[in-house]
Protein backbone atom coordinates (compact mmCIF):
# COMPACT_ATOMS: atom_id res chain seq x y z
CA UNK A 1 0.00 0.00 0.00
CA UNK A 2 1.53 3.35 -1.02
CA UNK A 3 1.00 6.03 1.84
CA UNK A 4 -1.89 8.00 0.61
CA UNK A 5 -3.76 5.01 0.57
CA UNK A 6 -2.64 4.15 4.11
CA UNK A 7 -3.55 7.12 5.51
CA UNK A 8 -7.02 6.65 3.86
CA UNK A 9 -7.15 3.35 5.78
CA UNK A 10 -5.87 4.17 9.20
CA UNK A 11 -7.80 7.62 9.39
CA UNK A 12 -11.19 6.31 8.30
CA UNK A 13 -11.88 4.02 11.16
CA UNK A 14 -9.36 6.03 13.75
CA UNK A 15 -12.34 6.16 16.36
CA UNK A 16 -12.56 2.55 16.45
CA UNK A 17 -8.83 2.56 17.17
CA UNK A 18 -9.28 4.88 19.95
CA UNK A 19 -12.09 3.14 21.70
CA UNK A 20 -10.13 0.02 21.11
CA UNK A 21 -7.21 0.79 23.06
CA UNK A 22 -9.63 2.35 25.93
CA UNK A 23 -11.04 -0.94 25.63
CA UNK A 24 -7.96 -2.85 26.48
CA UNK A 25 -7.11 -0.61 29.25
CA UNK A 26 -10.53 -1.14 31.02
CA UNK A 27 -9.91 -5.06 30.29
CA UNK A 28 -6.65 -5.55 31.66
CA UNK A 29 -7.07 -2.46 35.00
CA UNK A 30 -10.15 -4.69 36.03
CA UNK A 31 -8.76 -7.83 35.46
CA UNK A 32 -6.44 -7.28 37.65
CA UNK A 33 -8.74 -5.18 40.26
CA UNK A 34 -8.54 -8.23 42.69
CA UNK A 35 -3.69 -8.03 42.46
CA UNK A 36 -4.35 -3.84 43.16
CA UNK A 37 -6.51 -4.25 46.02
CA UNK A 38 -4.70 -6.77 47.75
CA UNK A 39 -1.70 -4.50 47.27
CA UNK A 40 0.48 -6.62 45.52
CA UNK A 41 4.21 -5.18 44.04
CA UNK A 42 4.14 -3.72 40.48
CA UNK A 43 6.41 -6.92 39.23
CA UNK A 44 3.48 -8.86 40.62
CA UNK A 45 0.84 -7.62 39.10
CA UNK A 46 2.67 -7.08 35.68
CA UNK A 47 3.84 -10.97 35.47
CA UNK A 48 0.02 -11.33 36.04
CA UNK A 49 -0.95 -9.25 33.59
CA UNK A 50 0.95 -11.31 31.45
CA UNK A 51 0.10 -14.46 32.48
CA UNK A 52 -3.51 -13.86 31.99
CA UNK A 53 -4.01 -11.24 29.31
CA UNK A 54 -1.30 -11.68 27.18
CA UNK A 55 -3.81 -11.26 23.97
CA UNK A 56 -4.83 -8.23 25.20
CA UNK A 57 -1.63 -6.95 26.23
CA UNK A 58 -0.55 -8.06 22.52
CA UNK A 59 -3.56 -6.28 21.16
CA UNK A 60 -3.39 -2.75 23.13
CA UNK A 61 0.52 -2.72 22.13
CA UNK A 62 -0.83 -3.28 18.80
CA UNK A 63 -3.23 -0.80 18.27
CA UNK A 64 -1.04 1.86 19.66
CA UNK A 65 1.50 1.10 17.49
CA UNK A 66 -1.01 1.29 14.33
CA UNK A 67 -1.87 4.98 15.48
CA UNK A 68 2.20 6.24 14.97
CA UNK A 69 4.46 6.54 11.85
CA UNK A 70 6.18 3.09 13.02
CA UNK A 71 3.50 0.92 13.24
CA UNK A 72 1.82 2.13 9.73
CA UNK A 73 5.33 1.64 8.26
CA UNK A 74 5.71 -2.15 9.14
CA UNK A 75 1.92 -2.84 9.44
CA UNK A 76 2.47 -5.98 7.60
CA UNK A 77 4.85 -7.14 10.04
CA UNK A 78 2.63 -6.30 13.00
CA UNK A 79 -0.49 -8.46 11.49
CA UNK A 80 1.66 -11.24 11.65
CA UNK A 81 2.25 -11.13 15.65
CA UNK A 82 -0.84 -10.52 16.25
CA UNK A 83 -2.04 -13.30 13.84
CA UNK A 84 0.44 -15.33 15.66
CA UNK A 85 -0.40 -14.92 19.37
CA UNK A 86 -4.70 -14.76 17.95
CA UNK A 87 -3.32 -18.35 16.58
CA UNK A 88 -1.77 -19.43 20.14
CA UNK A 89 -5.24 -18.46 21.60
CA UNK A 90 -6.65 -20.74 19.66
CA UNK A 91 -4.91 -23.81 20.45
CA UNK A 92 -5.38 -22.81 24.01
CA UNK A 93 -9.08 -22.42 23.78
CA UNK A 94 -8.96 -26.00 21.90
CA UNK A 95 -7.01 -27.86 25.04
CA UNK A 96 -9.30 -26.13 27.14
CA UNK A 97 -12.04 -27.75 25.77
CA UNK A 98 -10.84 -31.39 27.09
CA UNK A 99 -10.34 -29.58 30.75
CA UNK A 100 -13.75 -27.88 30.83
CA UNK A 101 -16.29 -29.07 28.46
CA UNK A 102 -19.49 -27.04 27.59
CA UNK A 103 -21.04 -24.89 25.82
CA UNK A 104 -19.24 -21.94 26.70
CA UNK A 105 -15.95 -23.43 26.07
CA UNK A 106 -16.90 -24.49 22.32
CA UNK A 107 -18.46 -20.94 21.26
CA UNK A 108 -14.85 -19.47 23.01
CA UNK A 109 -13.30 -21.99 20.27
CA UNK A 110 -15.32 -21.31 17.49
CA UNK A 111 -15.03 -17.67 17.63
CA UNK A 112 -11.33 -17.84 18.01
CA UNK A 113 -10.92 -20.31 15.21
CA UNK A 114 -13.31 -18.13 13.11
CA UNK A 115 -11.59 -14.66 14.08
CA UNK A 116 -8.11 -16.04 13.51
CA UNK A 117 -9.02 -17.64 10.03
CA UNK A 118 -10.99 -13.73 9.26
CA UNK A 119 -8.06 -11.86 10.80
CA UNK A 120 -5.57 -13.94 8.15
CA UNK A 121 -7.64 -13.70 5.14
CA UNK A 122 -8.61 -9.98 5.25
CA UNK A 123 -5.28 -8.80 6.39
CA UNK A 124 -2.72 -11.20 4.09
CA UNK A 125 -4.40 -12.07 1.43
CA UNK A 126 -2.67 -9.15 -0.68
CA UNK A 127 0.51 -9.97 0.44
CA UNK A 128 3.83 -12.13 0.17
CA UNK A 129 2.35 -14.66 2.58
CA UNK A 130 -1.28 -14.61 0.91
CA UNK A 131 0.03 -15.05 -2.67
CA UNK A 132 2.36 -17.95 -2.11
CA UNK A 133 -0.77 -19.21 0.05
CA UNK A 134 -3.50 -18.62 -2.94
CA UNK A 135 -5.66 -17.15 0.24
CA UNK A 136 -7.66 -15.46 -2.88
CA UNK A 137 -8.56 -19.18 -4.40
CA UNK A 138 -8.92 -20.76 -1.02
CA UNK A 139 -11.87 -22.19 0.24
CA UNK A 140 -11.69 -18.80 2.61
CA UNK A 141 -12.71 -16.73 -0.10
CA UNK A 142 -15.98 -18.76 -0.55
CA UNK A 143 -17.29 -16.44 2.45
CA UNK A 144 -17.89 -12.74 1.55
CA UNK A 145 -16.58 -10.30 4.39
CA UNK A 146 -20.11 -9.65 5.52
CA UNK A 147 -20.67 -13.28 6.31
CA UNK A 148 -17.74 -13.16 8.56
CA UNK A 149 -18.87 -9.96 10.08
CA UNK A 150 -22.62 -10.75 11.13
CA UNK A 151 -21.42 -14.83 11.61
CA UNK A 152 -19.03 -13.36 14.48
CA UNK A 153 -21.32 -11.16 16.07
CA UNK A 154 -23.66 -13.60 16.12
CA UNK A 155 -21.17 -15.93 18.63
CA UNK A 156 -20.20 -12.38 20.11
CA UNK A 157 -23.86 -12.09 21.32
CA UNK A 158 -24.45 -16.26 22.44
CA UNK A 159 -21.63 -16.16 24.14
CA UNK A 160 -22.28 -12.90 26.13
CA UNK A 161 -25.82 -14.14 26.66
CA UNK A 162 -24.58 -17.67 28.01
CA UNK A 163 -21.86 -16.03 30.37
CA UNK A 164 -24.29 -13.65 31.61
CA UNK A 165 -26.35 -16.65 32.46
CA UNK A 166 -23.87 -17.65 35.26
CA UNK A 167 -22.71 -14.56 36.40
CA UNK A 168 -22.35 -13.98 40.06
CA UNK A 169 -21.33 -10.44 40.57
CA UNK A 170 -21.86 -7.04 39.00
CA UNK A 171 -17.94 -6.54 38.46
CA UNK A 172 -18.14 -9.73 36.19
CA UNK A 173 -21.17 -8.43 34.46
CA UNK A 174 -19.32 -5.06 33.27
CA UNK A 175 -16.25 -7.35 32.28
CA UNK A 176 -17.60 -9.66 30.47
CA UNK A 177 -19.76 -6.59 28.33
CA UNK A 178 -16.42 -4.87 27.89
CA UNK A 179 -15.00 -7.99 26.53
CA UNK A 180 -17.88 -8.60 24.52
CA UNK A 181 -17.64 -4.69 23.26
CA UNK A 182 -14.40 -5.18 22.51
CA UNK A 183 -14.58 -8.49 20.25
CA UNK A 184 -17.32 -6.66 18.91
CA UNK A 185 -14.94 -3.54 17.86
CA UNK A 186 -12.31 -5.83 16.70
CA UNK A 187 -14.46 -8.00 14.38
CA UNK A 188 -15.45 -4.08 13.24
CA UNK A 189 -11.89 -3.06 12.78
CA UNK A 190 -11.59 -6.08 10.50
CA UNK A 191 -14.41 -5.66 8.55
CA UNK A 192 -13.52 -2.27 7.44
CA UNK A 193 -10.46 -3.06 6.56
CA UNK A 194 -11.04 -5.86 4.26
CA UNK A 195 -14.15 -3.21 3.01
CA UNK A 196 -11.26 -1.11 2.01
CA UNK A 197 -8.72 -3.95 0.43
CA UNK A 198 -11.98 -4.41 -1.91
CA UNK A 199 -12.66 -0.98 -2.49
CA UNK A 200 -9.21 -0.39 -3.35
CA UNK A 201 -9.37 -3.24 -5.38
CA UNK A 202 -12.68 -2.26 -7.46
CA UNK A 203 -10.77 1.14 -8.45
CA UNK A 204 -7.50 -0.39 -9.56
CA UNK A 205 -9.63 -3.00 -11.71
CA UNK A 206 -11.71 0.21 -13.11
CA UNK A 207 -8.53 2.06 -14.14
CA UNK A 208 -7.28 -1.21 -15.91
CA UNK A 209 -10.67 -1.22 -17.62
CA UNK A 210 -10.16 2.27 -18.43
CA UNK A 211 -6.33 1.96 -19.46
CA UNK A 212 -7.48 -0.91 -21.78
CA UNK A 213 -10.30 0.96 -23.01
CA UNK A 214 -8.09 3.70 -24.14
CA UNK A 215 -5.10 1.71 -25.64
CA UNK A 216 -8.68 0.20 -27.82
CA UNK A 217 -9.10 3.83 -29.19
CA UNK A 218 -5.99 4.42 -29.57
CA UNK A 219 -5.35 0.97 -31.77
CA UNK A 220 -8.41 1.41 -33.78
CA UNK A 221 -7.01 5.37 -34.77
CA UNK A 222 -3.66 4.21 -35.78
CA UNK A 223 -5.77 1.40 -37.83
CA UNK A 224 -7.82 4.06 -39.88
CA UNK A 225 -4.48 6.08 -40.31
CA UNK A 226 -2.64 3.15 -41.44
CA UNK A 227 -5.78 2.30 -43.74
CA UNK A 228 -5.62 5.70 -45.27
CA UNK A 229 -2.05 5.92 -45.63
CA UNK A 230 -2.28 2.94 -47.82
CA UNK A 231 -5.16 3.85 -49.65
CA UNK A 232 -3.39 6.98 -50.77
CA UNK A 233 -0.12 5.12 -51.77
CA UNK A 234 -2.18 2.67 -54.47
CA UNK A 235 -3.58 5.36 -56.24
CA UNK A 236 -1.99 5.63 -59.86
CA UNK A 237 0.48 8.43 -60.13
CA UNK A 238 -0.07 10.94 -63.08
CA UNK A 239 2.42 11.18 -65.60
CA UNK A 240 3.26 14.87 -66.15
CA UNK A 241 3.75 15.53 -70.35
CA UNK A 242 7.12 16.82 -71.30
CA UNK A 243 7.90 19.25 -74.31
CA UNK A 244 5.91 22.12 -75.84
CA UNK A 245 2.01 21.68 -75.16
CA UNK A 246 0.12 20.64 -79.04
CA UNK A 247 -1.80 23.60 -80.35
CA UNK A 248 -5.25 23.44 -81.30
CA UNK A 249 -7.00 23.23 -85.16
CA UNK A 250 -7.97 26.68 -84.56
CA UNK A 251 -4.38 28.46 -83.84
CA UNK A 252 -3.31 26.14 -86.97
CA UNK A 253 -6.00 27.51 -89.57
CA UNK A 254 -4.94 31.16 -88.58
CA UNK A 255 -1.99 30.51 -89.54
Amino acid sequence: MNKSKERDFFDSPSMITYILIGLLVVLIILSQSFAIQSHMEAGDIFRSIINHNSIYLVSLIYFILIRVKFGKKYFDYLNVIIFAFYLLTTFASLFTIFQSFGFDSILNLAFNVLITLYFGYSFFTRTVIGKDLKLSDSPLAEINNGQYYYLLIGIIAISLIVSLVSVNSFEDVVVYLLEALYHFMFVRYIYLYKEYVERKELDIAKEKEKEREKEKTVDKVEEVKEDETTKNEEKPKEVKRRGRPKKNKDEEALK
